[in-house]
Formats: C-alpha cells, structure tokens, sequence
C-alpha cells in the first residue's frame, strides 16, 4: 500500500551552496493518507541528475497517482454537511428553483416549510434525516391536528407536505455525495376520510341568486363565473381588452401569493393554456349592460377586487335570494354541473374551463353517474 499519493508530476529544482559545494535539492507535492498536501523535499545531490532520479525513485516506490485530491474533497463536503443545517439548505434550495416555478408555488413552499418543516429540522444537519428518523417525522405528522380547527390535517395537504419535502430532499440529495433521499423509499400513509360533497347550484338556484343581485358590476362578475366555469383569478385579471364580440380572451390570472410583499401580480393561467371562451345569451346581455371602468381591469378599473371584499358580497346576496351558502369557487363546479346535464363530454368541458382533460376526468368524472344510470335503462 502506497504511504503518500501525488495529485501531478510536477516538482521544482533548485541550486544551492555548500561547504563542500554546489547541490541540488528537488521539491515537489504530496498527499498523506489523512488528506493532507504538503510539500516534500529531496535534498543535497551532486547534480540535476541524481536528484531527478531521487524523485522518480521515491514517486515509484512510496507514492500513488491521484487525480483531484479526493481525499480533500471528501473532507470538504463532509465538512459542509456538518456545517450547514437544514434550514440553510432549505434557503438555498428555494433560492435555486425560484426562476423555475411561479412564485404562487414558492410562496406555498415557504410557508409550508416555515410552519411544518423547519420547527422540526430547522437546527438538524443532512446526516441527521435518516429513515428512522423521517418514518417518526410523517407517523406525527399524520397523527397531529391542526392547532386552529382541531381536525387532523386533509390528505391532500399531508401528501402536499410530504411531495415538497421530498423534493427538497431530492435536490440535497443530488448536491451531496454519501445523503440519500430515504422518504423515496417509505410508503405514505393512507388516511380514510369521507369525500366532501360537492358543493353547487343548479341554474335554477342561480338564477335565484343573480335576480337579487342589484349592483352591476357584482351581477356581471358572478354572472361571468357562473356562465364560463373560469377561476376566480382568470376573472379578476381580465382588462377591458380581453372582452370581445362573441368571446372573452383568457391568458393570465391574478395571485395574491407574492414574494415580494406586493398587494398582487399578474401570472400565467394555471395550466399556461390560452383560450377563447364563447359568450352564452345570459352573459351577453349582463356584458351589455355593464358600463366598463376607467382602468386596466375590467372588474374595479384602478386595482382589481379584493377577494374578501368579493366573499363577503356574494354570501351576503345569497342570504337575501335564500339559496343555500357556497364558495365563490363552486360556481365552477356549477357551470361544470350544468354543461354535463346538457350532454357535453369531459374534453369540451376541459377546453371550456381551461382546464387538462386528466384533472376534469379526476374531479368531476362522478356527475356522470346519472347519466350512466340513464344508458343502463335504455339497454
């Protein structure tokens, strides 16, 4: 086994003076076992010669070539994993993605991270996230409640909790040799809930809505969520412009989630499509007699309508029609509704909605089952 390694071949001679005359010493660098480069001096030959067959002599003899100082290296990321801790590379990481994915979903990162992940790993270090240690983390996190309602959390925020850290872990895991990403390999845990109902009107319960409605503005607002089936984001976002004769243009949408503290920004629709949705009869006629103000949104002019502003509205004009209380995003399901019980297929439904065809089919494939009941009993 080689006592020392060398990185190159390189060495350097030099002359000096003695009392019995002139030597040579040859100098050059080597690497101990533990890592360490240092310099190695031969010294005192009579000549160049002898001294660079004292070096060949010693490299031959007592040395390993290596390439890079992998010893070092590894000290190094070893080093850097017991110096940094999960907090510092979840600071990276998110700096790292930013230009990647909107800000709507760093946003969600963060505060997921801040408030369920960093509490608990926040001072740990990489080597500390064994697969002991993660099967204990998601046995709590199933098992704990949400500290504002005292209900256990929902699957699909646990499984969203859950896919973010394990993507982070992912990227650890690709930027540091000897971690690995254990959550890979443990199996998520399944929480039985009963589905909510799905909550919406039908065009009777609408239109019983609409009719109280007595402000323009809001009538036409949720007139063109109930009648297009568009996120309330995509409605917002609209600017006069974008409201043609026979269609209305639908290419960005509103969030609220921003990094940068500002009240709102301007993104890409959810799936990035960009479609034209037809105008019904019903909603022409409110378009018509809507006056359009002053500004770049078609809906509050200046700025757009604020989302609590909207809610409190909508539920306020609910309780005078005495319809039953929903969301303002439910009126999507109810345009989903509605154009299913006319007889149209999940792809114009998604092409309508702007929505993908795989999503349409997951969400709303059960409001078929009347219809499949009616096909039984032709046969």
């Amino acid at each position: 086994m080689a006592e020392f390694f060398i990185s190159s071949n390189k060495y350097s001679l030099s002359e000096r003076q003695t009392k019995r005359g002139k030597v040579y010493d040859i100098r050059f660098r080597i690497v101990t076992p533990d890592g360490i480069e240092k310099q190695k001096r031969l010294a005192g030959y009579a000549n160049k010669t002898l001294a660079k067959q004292a070096y060949i002599d010693f490299i031959t003899e007592k040395c390993e070539l290596i390439k890079n100082n992998p010893i070092i290296r590894q000290k190094k990321a070893e080093k850097g994993q017991e110096i940094l801790t999960i907090k510092d590379l979840v600071n990276t990481y998110l700096k790292s993605i930013r230009n990647q994915i909107k800000d709507a979903t760093i946003y969600e990162k963060e505060k997921i991270f801040n408030l369920i992940i960093l509490p608990r790993f926040g001072d740990c270090q990489l080597k500390h996230l064994t697969r002991q240690e993660l099967y204990l983390w998601q046995d709590e996190l199933w098992s704990n409640k949400n500290p504002k309602t005292n209900d256990y959390y929902s699957y699909k925020y646990l499984s969203k909790i859950r896919t973010y850290f394990s993507a982070f872990l992912t990227w650890c895991a690709d930027r540091n040799d000897g971690f690995t990403n254990y959550l890979l390999t443990i199996k998520k845990p399944k929480r039985r809930t009963p589905k909510k109902e799905m909550q919406f009107w039908t065009r009777k319960e609408f239109e019983t809505f609409i009719k109280v409605v007595d402000n323009q503005m809001y009538r036409t607002l949720f007139s063109m969520l109930f009648y297009t089936g568009r996120r309330k984001g995509e409605v917002l976002s609209l600017s006069p412009d974008d409201i043609k004769p026979n269609g209305i243009r639908f290419n960005k949408s509103i969030t609220r989630k921003t990094l940068d503290d500002s009240a709102y920004k301007i993104t890409s629709t959810k799936t990035e499509k960009v479609a034209t949705t037809p105008i019904c009869k019903p909603l022409k006629a409110e378009l018509q007699n809507y006056t359009v103000p002053n500004g770049p949104f078609y809906f509050g002019g200046d700025t757009p309508l604020t989302d609590n502003t909207i809610r409190r509205v909508f539920n306020k004009y609910a309780d005078i029609a005495g319809v039953k209380q929903i969301r303002i995003h439910d009126l999507r399901h109810s345009f989903v509704s509605m154009l299913i019980h006319l007889g149209a297929n999940l792809t114009v439904v998604a092409d309508l909605i702007g929505d993908t065809l795989a999503q349409v089919t997951k969400t709303y494939a059960h409001l078929y089952e009347e219809d499949k009941k009616k096909i039984i009993d032709k046969i």
